[in-house]
């Protein structure tokens, strides 16, 4: 079983997979599950359209992964559309697959989700699919009716015209795959919103930033920032990774998914009253408790 979940803060997908012997074949029938999971924008609510959602699987489950992930280009065989009518939501079908493996519909259930209700650690099932083989991809479709809001307002959100015809492509490599002891196995998706949603002068735009988390997940930083009046978004980063996390009516973030090194985190203000702190840290364990933040008025 492989199951695919939604989460927030950055958003997060798990994939889950559970195997079962086929006797007959020998083959490896599994479940496939998506979760998601959000990294928050300076917003109240971020209601994302999402039509559909597929994984591409490879019967064959051999290769580099590396390679593959390079020379399978998003756009190619991009005619059919998968088994359950995968389509844009303008009309323009997409691809059911190539010479890497086949796209096949998670049982997914379309509508429009808040990623902001995801923040802080909590996930999302967005839904299962029987295979037999290794997820290569994961795609996510898109509609037009995304909206956000804004001290109490509706706000429209638009595509942006490089989105791949609205459809949202994520590479699954082993490093991302967790495996349980049921046999079952998963990826986490992290949905970026602070760095997926920009500002223009004549509304907000989307131009989706996802990643898969690694399969060891158990490097969680947390902390707590003040005060709820500069509108708080906190920035963690280095050379390699980034990750930023929307503080909770409490003050209270967690971002998980980090690896350990020396980050900057960046504890910036979107009322401009507010002063911008960055701090220096070294993570050096699995755990962390970062010192509470209290940024000044200029």
């Amino acid at each position: 079983m492989q199951k695919l979940f939604l989460s927030s803060m950055a958003m997060l997908l798990l994939v889950i997979i559970s195997c079962k012997k086929n006797n007959e074949t020998g083959a490896i029938p599994q479940m496939f599950s998506v979760y998601l999971t959000d990294n928050p924008a300076n917003l109240e609510q971020v209601n994302i359209d999402i039509h559909s959602v597929e994984v591409k699987v490879d019967e064959s489950g051999g290769g580099d992964e590396q390679q593959i992930a390079q020379h399978d280009h998003h756009r190619s065989n991009d005619s059919l559309g998968a088994p359950g009518g995968t389509l844009w939501h303008g009309g323009i079908p997409v691809g059911n697959g190539n010479e890497f493996g086949k796209w096949v519909s998670l049982d997914f259930a379309p509508g429009i989700y808040d990623i902001l209700k995801l923040r802080n650690g909590i996930d999302m099932l967005l839904g299962s699919v029987q295979i037999t083989g290794v997820v290569r991809k994961i795609r996510i479709a898109l509609g037009s009716n995304n909206h956000v809001v804004k001290n109490g307002i509706q706000l429209p959100l638009q595509l942006a015209d490089d989105s791949l015809n609205h459809h949202i492509y994520i590479d699954v490599l082993k490093e991302s795959r967790i495996k349980n002891n049921d046999g079952s196995a998963a990826v986490y998706l992290d949905f970026d919103l602070g760095r997926s949603i920009y500002e223009q002068r004549d509304g907000y735009v989307l131009n989706p930033y996802l990643r898969t988390l690694p399969a060891d997940r158990s490097l969680e930083l947390e902390g707590y920032a003040f005060p709820a009046a500069a509108s708080l978004i906190v920035s963690v980063y280095n050379d390699t990774d980034t990750a930023t996390a929307l503080p909770d009516g409490r003050g209270y973030f967690k971002i998980r998914g980090l690896e350990l090194g020396r980050y900057s985190i960046k504890y910036g203000a979107g009322n401009s009253a507010y002063r911008d702190t960055t701090t220096i840290f070294n993570i050096t364990k699995n755990k962390v408790t970062l010192p509470a933040m209290n940024l000044k008025k200029y």
